[in-house]
């Protein structure tokens, strides 16, 4: 958007001929001034269950029309939709297990995407142990879907604001809260890795799913070995099991 103020003194204009000076007129300086278009924040839901989905998306934008809504259904299309709108994306509502990522995984690869984001994670389990470790890994509230839809708008709005949603009695995980500082120090293809050691896959097929070679995949789980702090493969999968996903994790959505 541009527009224009003049002020100042008038300046006379002057036709130059062969035989005179003509003055056509004055004018007046003008400066233009040029305004940005206010940015327009995202919040983007992650949640595989349409009606869920849906039904977010339409109560997040109807009480918070300044925001555009974005909302996809794995994690896969959640780190897409962040590498082309990362700069915009101010609230994250990320389902606790999607088709593509179980336990806390998704919300680690795209924390490390969006840093500047808040994270409300959203799940249909409710229990303490999910939820301690939700706060330890910097998520600023967890929703429960069976909740009524004038409380999970307001839990985003408190989000939006910077506040945390939290029940009183319930605190950070002080092992998780130190595991996710470590973890927070993986790229995302030593995160990748991770999970797959998790799922008990051997260096060559981690390398045939990634592309790499089986040279490149031991330099990342020595890399691994070392901010997490651990010595070996099996160490290494006992801390992140609980983390990056496992079987207890399935159990429940």
């Amino acid at each position: 958007m541009s527009g224009s103020v003049c002020g100042g003194l008038p300046t006379r204009v002057f036709l130059h001929t062969n035989q005179s000076l003509v003055m056509l007129g004055a004018i007046r300086p003008c400066r233009f001034l040029f305004t940005e278009r206010p940015v327009r924040w995202i919040v983007l839901i992650v949640d595989d269950h349409p009606l869920v989905g849906q039904a977010f998306e339409v109560a997040i934008g109807g009480a918070y029309p300044q925001y555009e809504v974005g909302l996809v259904a794995t994690a896969a299309e959640a780190e897409a939709f962040a590498a082309k709108h990362a700069s915009r994306i101010k609230v994250v509502m990320l389902d606790l297990m999607l088709p593509d990522a179980d336990g806390f995984s998704a919300l680690i690869n795209l924390q490390h995407r969006l840093p500047d984001a808040r994270f409300a994670m959203v799940s249909a389990r409710a229990d303490r142990h999910s939820i301690a470790m939700a706060r330890a890994f910097g998520v600023s509230a967890y929703l429960s879907k069976t909740a009524p839809v004038e409380t999970l708008i307001n839990s985003v709005g408190a989000v939006m604001r910077g506040e945390e949603v939290f029940p009183d009695e319930i605190v950070a995980d002080p092992v998780a809260a130190d595991f996710h500082r470590r973890v927070a120090k993986l790229s995302t293809a030593q995160l990748r890795i991770m999970r797959s050691l998790v799922d008990g896959k051997l260096n060559k097929q981690i390398a045939g799913e990634m592309n790499i070679t089986e040279g490149t995949v031991k330099q990342h789980v020595s890399a691994i070995f070392k901010k997490l702090d651990v010595h070996n493969r099996s160490q290494a999968i006992l801390a992140a099991a609980p983390i990056l996903g496992a079987e207890g994790w399935k159990r429940s959505a």
